[in-house]
Order: structure tokens, then sequence, then C-alpha cells
């Protein structure tokens, strides 16, 4: 198995982790395997950022509640 292949399955690995994690363990029948490396990457990014704005939005609500 190349590097890259490896690589590869490791990030579609860790997208489907986290997909599941992000969703309360729903599934989505997205073809990953599909998705070349730049989009898998880009995937990755997009849900790094959705929890950095999750995280930010809840510490916000505990610090300053009254601005809901």
């Amino acid at each position: 198995m190349a590097a890259g292949d490896y690589e590869r399955r490791q990030l579609v690995e860790w997208l489907r982790a986290e997909m599941a994690r992000a969703t309360a363990g729903r599934s989505y029948r997205i073809a990953l395997d599909q998705l070349d490396g730049e989009s898998l990457r880009e995937l990755q990014r997009l849900l790094r950022d959705l929890e950095s704005e999750r995280q930010s939005a809840v510490r916000d609500a505990r610090l300053y509640p009254w601005r809901r």
C-alpha cells in the first residue's frame, strides 16, 4: 500500500468519525472515497471550522447570557 493511499484512508476514516460525532451518531451516505485528496482536506477544514464556531458560540453564551 502506498503512503498516499494510507493517508487518504486515514483521512476518510477521520471524516466519517467526526461526522458521526458531530451528528450524534447519524450516518450519511456520502461517498467520501470518491472525493479527491484536496476535497477531503477541504471537508476536514470545514468540519474543524464548524466545531470551532460551535465552541465559540457556547463560550459566548456562557459568558454573556443576556446577549441571546
